[in-house]
């Protein structure tokens, strides 16, 4: 990476040349920001998807732990109803 000073420089060059090429070329700037517009609006597009998607994804976590939990307590009530009914216990 560049020192501040050098970064400074570079930059400063860069907008130079940015600015006069837009100067000498006016009718590449609508073309320019189209360009960058493009991937900006692909990559706003791409985060909300993904953010919906991790959404979903977290719902459907809560589901299946409800369900697995449900499970468990029909699991447990049957094993205690079998329990409680079972002749060995009444005698203990």
């Amino acid at each position: 990476m560049l020192p501040p000073k050098e970064m400074h420089e570079a930059w400063k060059i860069h907008h130079e040349r940015v600015y006069n090429i837009a100067h000498d070329y006016p009718w590449l700037i609508p073309a320019l920001t189209i360009l960058h517009t493009i991937p900006v609006a692909i990559a706003i597009s791409g985060f909300y998807k993904t953010h919906r998607k991790y959404l979903e994804l977290k719902i459907e976590r809560e589901k299946t732990k409800r369900e697995a939990l449900e499970k468990v307590d029909k699991v447990e009530n049957v094993v205690k109803s079998v329990h409680s009914h079972h002749p060995m216990h009444h005698g203990c």
